[in-house]
């Protein structure tokens, strides 16, 4: 597969940061653009600099963490933002989100594009199918690139993402794990916080999910 993924841990909450590089036809995405990127940022320009071309920047959901410099990046390469809709709230309320956690008030933008489940997202000769995973937020989506996935703050190594926050909700959270579940063990998650596991491994030993999916079964 064509396709560099690269992952900075970024910012206070230790947020990941996903810089996606397809090099047959040299093209690049930035998924989640979280605070101080800044190792993306830089390796992002020199890119561009060298002739790829920047295509988007993808959300996989609207929490201030995983969209903070949003503004940034579209900014700095002229782009469109592309969000689940029951997120623009989030997105809306930005400044709110980072002030209630004592950072400084980033600019806000809109999305300019959706995201529905089946959605499929080109980057250069790959893909990624959009897969709706609300629970954590009514917007949390996943990026299918067949064996590896972006998976947000759905699923974590060891655990599952928060469902305490506004919005969130543990009975659909619980059916977004198990749609993960029927995927192949092998699966590679890259998730929005912590290092990179694999479906069977969570199935296997990921007991908060367990414990998460009782409440269904």
């Amino acid at each position: 597969m064509p396709l560099q993924i690269f992952c900075q841990n970024c910012g206070p909450l230790a947020t990941n940061a996903y810089l996606l590089h397809e090099t047959e036809e040299n093209i690049l995405v930035i998924v989640d653009p979280a605070i101080d990127a800044d190792e993306l940022l830089e390796r992002a320009r020199q890119l561009v600099a060298e002739g790829a071309r920047f295509a988007a920047i993808w959300n996989t959901h609207g929490h201030f963490d995983h969209v903070y410099d949003n503004a940034l990046w579209k900014a700095e390469f002229n782009v469109p933002v592309f969000t689940h809709p029951a997120d623009a709230f989030f997105l809306e309320h930005l400044r709110e989100q980072a002030l209630w956690f004592g950072l400084p008030a980033p600019e806000v933008v809109p999305a300019d594009n959706e995201l529905h489940e089946g959605d499929t997202l080109q980057i250069g000769k790959e893909s990624a199918r959009v897969w709706e995973l609300p629970g954590h937020s009514p917007g949390s989506v996943a990026f299918d690139f067949g064996t590896a996935w972006i998976v947000g703050d759905v699923l974590f190594q060891g655990s599952v993402g928060r469902t305490d926050l506004p919005s969130g909700d543990a009975l659909t959270l619980a059916r977004s794990i198990e749609r993960l579940w029927q995927l192949p063990d092998e699966t590679l998650v890259l998730p929005g916080h912590g290092g990179s596991t694999t479906i069977g491994s969570e199935k296997q030993s990921n007991e908060v999910a367990r414990q998460l999916l009782e409440v269904i079964r």
